[in-house]
């Protein structure tokens, strides 16, 4: 099923519509309850003008950042930024059909960093396709056009779920002939012009841009290769210096860095008892492009006793490590303290593992809590990946400034401590599961819950009782008191609707809001259906909460 990307969740899908509170009478009741109390701080003299502030999209749950007031001048490390994984593909990882339309979904829906996978194609044009599986293939060509014409909208757009206007970064995997890989930075010039960042040297950058350098660029992702002797030596003539010493020998490439399509061709072939194809050696032209994202092989296997932060490649201000998931961990197992310090102050890309054949996501707030800038979701499904990947983005264009404590030269990351009353009130026009469409068989009720910094399998959560119908009324208040390990930026409170059943009680609908962005008072919770598209579903919620 496609996705209708303007009202599609996973990369800040924000309504830019008022809810919709007048159509049941159950909850105009509901309003006009707490109205009458006198428990509100708003500057309304009137029922009506309570329910019109309460459907303004700017008064819902989530305050929305305003793009005006953004800090896009920090260099790029200091962000998170909303990314995916095997986008040109639409469903699943192993026969879902490869198309244009998973970029024009990804990018309008403000995700900032998209991956190509791009092979030869039989008749001289690179194609993209996921390689040695049953995926439909489409040309690099037709992907680079579709890139060009939707990855930017208006400053406003970012705000309301649209691209915006900051940088996208290609992820390019390239497993294609030196031939080809001419071929694609000729189509990548000319379909894309200027908004192509090139021209520059990566051994000559020494620090990041910022995502203000780079609005409405479009920024390339690609492997780090030397330049030739003859290059050295025309570049040493330009420079009037002595070209005769030999070039410095090639950063051996260890096995603990990878691009996410040589980990899924590696599991593919040990599913299969087969041996991974060998790949193409990236030629320098090609490498050229990846000036302010160069990918580098992590030195895991040099012998150095503090590989992320003491080895030569990990202090190279351009380069980037890709890991994935599993190997990840393996990494931080070992050397907790020094990723989080690398990711300070350079690049990370952690993308989901090849075995994931279903397009499901792991968890991206591992990731966040350590520092990963770009951490890659599968966006052709929605789960709990997706929601939170919803969550961090809702209206921010992609970007997310990290917390204090994050960045370099900040001092040890401060953990607050969370008090969190919501008093659950009613709700209307209640999405029911993609399989149900009896009303009166429904029986929704309300769960939260919080996702924090802490290690551990314990949820956090509480419930309401169930109701029955589309409109109900719980007037329930859930408390959560002294929750601990909080940054508010990286904490997040998930409203999820659930059928309660024999078995299994069927997701309805959700909504996951950032703690900082968590408004207070009585609020309209918008919720995304099962499938993560907007829906009219709302609950009526008051909300008060402590950080300290």
């Amino acid at each position: 099923m496609g996705m209708d990307s303007r009202t599609a969740a996973g990369g800040g899908a924000a309504h830019d519509t008022p809810a919709d509170l007048t159509s049941s009478s159950i909850l105009q009741k509901a309003i006009a309850k707490a109205f009458k109390s006198g428990d509100h701080s708003t500057p309304c003299s009137s029922v009506e003008e309570f329910s019109a502030y309460l459907a303004d999209p700017k008064n819902s749950v989530v305050a929305l950042p305003d793009p005006a007031k953004k800090d896009w001048t920090r260099p790029l490390n200091e962000y998170f930024i909303s990314s995916s994984h095997n986008t040109y593909l639409t469903g699943h990882q192993l026969y879902g059909e490869s198309t244009t339309e998973g970029y024009v979904q990804t990018l309008t829906r403000g995700c900032r960093c998209i991956e190509i996978d791009v092979w030869d194609g039989d008749d001289g044009e690179p194609e993209v396709f996921h390689g040695y599986t049953l995926t439909k293939e489409i040309t690099f060509k037709e992907v680079c056009k579709a890139i060009n014409k939707h990855s930017f909208s208006s400053v406003e757009g970012e705000r309301f779920a649209g691209a915006g206007e900051g940088p996208v970064i290609i992820s390019l995997e390239c497993h294609a002939s030196h031939a080809q890989q001419l071929k694609m930075v000729q189509i990548m010039e000319k379909y894309w012009g200027d908004r192509l960042v090139q021209g520059i040297e990566p051994e000559d950058v020494t620090k990041l841009p910022s995502p203000e350098d780079l609005r409405r660029k479009i920024v390339v992702k690609a492997k780090y290769v030397a330049p030739e002797a003859a290059e050295l030596a025309a570049a040493a003539k330009a420079l009037s210096i002595d070209p005769t010493p030999a070039p410095p020998k090639p950063i051996k490439r260890d096995d603990t860095s990878s691009s996410s399509s040589d980990s899924e061709l590696e599991a593919l072939s040990q599913a299969k008892g087969r041996k991974k194809p060998k790949k193409p050696k990236v030629i320098r032209a090609f490498a050229r492009l990846g000036a302010y994202c160069s990918s580098h092989h992590f030195p895991g296997s040099s012998g150095h006793p503090a590989p992320f932060t003491g080895h030569p490649t990990s202090q190279i201000p351009n380069h980037v490590y890709s890991f994935s998931e599993k190997a990840f961990a393996k990494h931080h197992e070992a050397y907790a303290d020094d990723v989080f310090e690398h990711n300070k102050n350079f690049l990370m890309r952690v993308y989901p593992f090849g075995l994931r054949f279903g397009s499901s996501n792991g968890d991206p707030t591992k990731f966040w809590k350590r520092g990963v800038q770009i951490v890659a979701l599968n966006w052709q499904k929605c789960d709990e990946g997706m929601m939170l990947n919803e969550g961090m983005f809702a209206g921010e264009g992609g970007y997310v400034l990290k917390p204090e404590g994050f960045r370099p030269g900040d001092g040890p990351v401060q953990f607050k401590t969370l008090d969190l009353t919501v008093k659950v009130i009613a709700a209307a026009n209640l999405p029911m599961p993609e399989e149900d469409d009896k009303p009166k068989s429904f029986e929704p009720y309300v769960k939260i819950e919080i996702h924090t910094l802490k290690d551990t399998k314990e949820e956090i959560k509480k419930k309401t009782k169930a109701k029955k119908g589309v409109e109900c009324v719980w007037d329930t208040t859930l408390d959560f008191k002294a929750v601990p390990d909080v940054v508010e930026k990286l904490t997040f409170i998930r409203f999820k609707v659930h059928d309660e059943e024999w078995g299994s009680d069927d997701l309805a609908a959700w909504a996951c809001v950032r703690l900082d962005r968590l408004q207070e008072g009585y609020r309209v919770v918008r919720l995304f259906n099962d499938e993560g598209l907007h829906s009219n579903g709302v609950l009526f919620v008051k909300v008060e909460k402590r950080v300290y």
